[in-house]
């Protein structure tokens, strides 16, 4: 059997991004996963749509790296652990990727994260991200 991933997503107001990061880990070629997400007392529709997916959506505060912290340690049940924030998208073969890495003896990675989008923040964001990509301000998301 597959070790349980436990993917834990911080959100705060959220709903305008959140859908698209829960369907992309839930169509994830790798089945054993369980989704976690953490709010910070959302006041737009994040926590209904979080539901859609997973029974596990907790509240804790006051702020990411606390709802962060208190998914992997509190609420994790897998013998591997992910973070992403509510923004993101995950390729379909990210999970089975890791897995087959810390499998073969990694004990941690970074996932490198590509800023999407054509307009001129996006591209800012997108440079400013190569300047950090791999360091301690952007570290291991899989453990």
């Amino acid at each position: 059997m597959q070790p349980l991933v436990s993917v834990v997503i911080t959100t705060k107001n959220e709903a305008h991004n959140i859908e698209r990061c829960l369907q992309s880990i839930a169509l994830q070629t790798y089945a054993n996963k369980e989704i976690i997400v953490v709010d910070n007392f959302s006041t737009d529709d994040t926590v209904a749509i979080a539901a859609r997916y997973t029974n596990i959506v907790k509240q804790k505060g006051p702020e990411r790296s606390a709802q962060r912290n208190y998914g992997m340690k509190e609420l994790a049940g897998g013998k591997y652990v992910m973070y992403v924030d509510a923004d993101m998208i995950l390729s379909p073969t990210l999970l089975a990727h890791a897995v087959a890495a810390m499998e073969q003896g990694v004990v941690a990675l970074h996932l490198r994260e590509l800023v999407l989008g054509r307009k001129f923040f996006s591209r800012v964001r997108r440079f400013e991200r190569c300047f950090y990509d791999g360091t301690a301000i952007d570290g291991a998301r899989f453990f």
